[in-house]
């Protein structure tokens, strides 16, 4: 599906961190029973402070407390289209105490950047997926209370042959990506505009300066904004109003979602993996971190090991789809 409307930037970063021997895998550690931290565990995000991981991982770590001694330390490097991050996860040793809280689009820039695979997807142990942020078609309540719904935006794009204009954060990304796919299962096109983030996105449909958004439900959030179309297995509290794609008759968008999760690199020590696992699963079911998830209108979402890299796997697939039917 070729998109002349469309358009797409890509900055080209290059990186001087890794020596020629950072590329190899290290050999994994030997395990000698149960696993503790006898230090402090470096956990470093691609955003800065305050920025919607970070602030979900301070939760964690604080949440973490009562099921462990161990102390956690929150590092922010932020810059390179979140490479700086990785980066400074793969220089470190292979050993426990460094973990990358990372997204579905530092997977997207490995791919869209040509980075090498070996180093950046195979280079890690995928830890665990564990937030799972979904899909939505987002207008004004204004549009909506003159009768616009899912459908209606569907028909009105069909009229605009390709003029509707759908804000997106970044183009060549996750939601410029989930918009392609709704116009490709409903068969119709339209223009992705970037608007550097959700928030400024939401914005400019308010203003008018673009029509639809395509974001996550917590855009709409305190705003005069409706989601026409939500990617959730059932109606989510506080968006009761809302469709699923499936009852909107689109099954195959249903999961469309934006993914976050943790991840360590190859070679460390299986207790600590386990010992990672165990904790995670304990912040899942709490009751704080379950109410954190609902209040920002996100899934918790804790997938581990094996299958969380099929995930990464499946981005991977759909980052490559994407850029080639955009001729990039």
């Amino acid at each position: 599906m070729k998109r002349a409307l469309v358009f797409l930037l890509f900055v080209s970063l290059t990186f001087g961190v890794f020596a020629a021997g950072q590329a190899e895998q290290p050999a994994p550690a030997a395990d000698t029973g149960p696993w503790e931290p006898t230090r402090p565990i470096t956990i470093i995000t691609h955003v800065g402070s305050g920025g919607g991981t970070d602030v979900a991982v301070r939760l964690m770590v604080d949440i973490a407390r009562e099921f462990t001694d161990a102390t956690f330390v929150v590092e922010n490097v932020t810059g390179g289209a979140t490479m700086n991050a990785s980066n400074a996860v793969l220089a470190r040793p292979a050993d426990g105490y460094t973990i990358f809280a990372m997204a579905m689009s530092n997977v997207n820039n490995v791919v869209s950047n040509d980075f090498d695979r070996s180093v950046y997807i195979d280079g890690y142990h995928w830890l665990a997926k564990f937030q799972k942020d979904p899909a939505a078609v987002i207008i004004r309540k204004s549009d909506r209370d003159a009768g616009m719904d899912f459908n209606g935006i569907i028909e009105q794009a069909k009229q605009m042959q390709g003029r509707q204009t759908w804000a997106v954060p970044v183009l060549g990304a996750n939601k410029h990506f989930e918009a392609l796919q709704i116009w490709q299962a409903t068969g119709v096109e339209g223009t992705a505009v970037p608007f550097v983030s959700g928030p400024l996105a939401a914005a400019a449909v308010l203003g008018g300066s673009a029509d639809v958004q395509m974001g996550n439900p917590f855009n709409a959030k305190g705003r005069d904004l409706w989601v026409a179309a939500i990617a959730s297995p059932e109606r989510m509290p506080g968006f009761e109003d809302s469709p699923t794609f499936e009852e909107l008759g689109y099954p195959e968008l249903n999961d469309e979602h934006i993914w976050r999760g943790f991840a360590v690199r190859q070679g460390t020590p299986a207790g600590m993996i386990a010992w990672m696992e165990d904790l995670l699963l304990k912040i899942d079911q709490h009751p704080r971190w379950q109410q954190f998830n609902a209040d920002n209108a996100i899934a918790p979402r804790a997938v581990f090991g094996d299958d969380f890299r099929a995930i990464v796997d499946r981005t991977v697939e759909v980052t490559e789809y994407w850029l080639n039917e955009l001729d990039l």
